[in-house]
């Protein structure tokens, strides 16, 4: 994909809008970790990653939550549409994740890894053969590429 490729996106009621330009700098992942699942109301979330230069926004100020230590989770004051994960990365270089279910196509963003895996809620699994790692794709173990085989609900 090019360098200079522009995907938008916002929040549910239009509030909150965004763009990002050029790649996914850290990829497009399912994460289970404990708070992603409960900021998002989900199983898991999937979020695109990119340099925190890459994304501008507008409409409506986003309101964050800081949910940890150096990592704040912007939402929309009005609709309170979950948008992005914001943080650091290795060298404190700023990084936003970004929700990829508020991209206008988030069929454009193809998940490549499932991280926190063993945060994972034991009877949902995803039916994919992607690598699932103990913690971030980029600095932790990996532990299998598909689903589990034994602990999820029989049809």
């Amino acid at each position: 994909m090019s360098d200079d490729v522009k995907r938008t996106g916002g929040c549910l009621c239009g509030a909150v809008r965004y763009e990002t330009v050029g790649p996914t700098n850290f990829g497009v992942i399912h994460c289970h970790c404990h708070s992603c699942r409960k900021n998002n109301g989900g199983p898991m979330v999937t979020l695109a990653g990119f340099n925190a230069d890459q994304v501008t926004f507008s409409g409506q100020e986003r309101k964050i939550y800081t949910s940890s230590p150096g990592v704040g989770r912007a939402f929309c004051g009005n609709c309170g549409t979950p948008l992005t994960w914001e943080g650091a990365a290795g060298e404190d270089t700023p990084i936003v994740e970004m929700h990829i279910s508020t991209f206008d196509k988030p069929d454009d963003l193809v998940p490549t890894a499932h991280a926190f895996e063993p945060e994972r809620i034991s009877w949902f699994d995803v039916a994919d053969n992607l690598p699932r790692y103990e913690g971030f794709a980029s600095d932790s173990a990996l532990l299998r590429h598909g689903p589990v085989t034994e602990g999820l609900p029989s049809d």
